[in-house]
């Protein structure tokens, strides 16, 4: 069992935070050896003397340490945040074009968000709406041909037929032009 998330977009944001607190654990240490450093301490011990030099060091570290840390929480958090606004609403992007893929043009994405998601969201559900109406527009065609064709009066019917048979390929040619433009 993998200690990473499933999620490519949630493995790249436990990448980025663990990135963020190895970059601010290194500033950290760097912070503390320039400070702890003999130069600093000699210029500060001559200014103010041994045990204050120390003291005001180890005061700029801990401050130091606090502000790092507390940037380093503020952007994980930020991160964090960002990324269930969109991984939340992608993953119901996902879950339904899946519906949609499998044949379910009922099913309906989720236009909750006014951004690129809830665009992409709109835009599916019509491309859904639209193949259904295609759909059912073809089987009511291909239906009204078969009643013609099984009617009485054969010829008047066929021709009937003949006439929605071809108004549903032109239908069909027409939707297949704009898919492909």
């Amino acid at each position: 069992m993998s200690l990473l998330p499933k999620s490519g977009l949630k493995r790249q944001l436990i990448f980025y935070i663990t990135f963020l607190t190895v970059v601010f654990l290194t500033m950290s240490l760097e912070m503390t050896l320039f400070l702890k450093g003999e130069r600093v301490q000699e210029v500060l011990s001559q200014a103010a003397g041994t045990t204050i030099a120390t003291d005001t060091v180890n005061l700029i570290l801990l401050k130091v340490g606090v502000m790092l840390f507390n940037l380093l929480i503020s952007i994980g958090l930020v991160m964090l945040l960002f990324s269930k606004r969109i991984i939340i609403p992608l993953s119901q992007v996902i879950t339904g074009t899946r519906a949609i893929s499998n044949g379910d043009f009922s099913a309906t994405l989720p236009e909750q968000t006014m951004d690129e998601l809830g665009e992409l969201s709109i835009r599916i559900n019509e491309l859904a709406a639209n193949y259904q109406e295609l759909i059912l527009l073809s089987r009511n065609m291909l239906e009204q041909a078969r009643t013609s064709l099984i009617d009485n009066d054969t010829i008047c019917r066929s021709d009937e037929a003949i006439m929605l048979l071809n108004e549903l390929d032109e239908t069909l040619g027409e939707f297949g032009r704009s898919f492909y433009r």
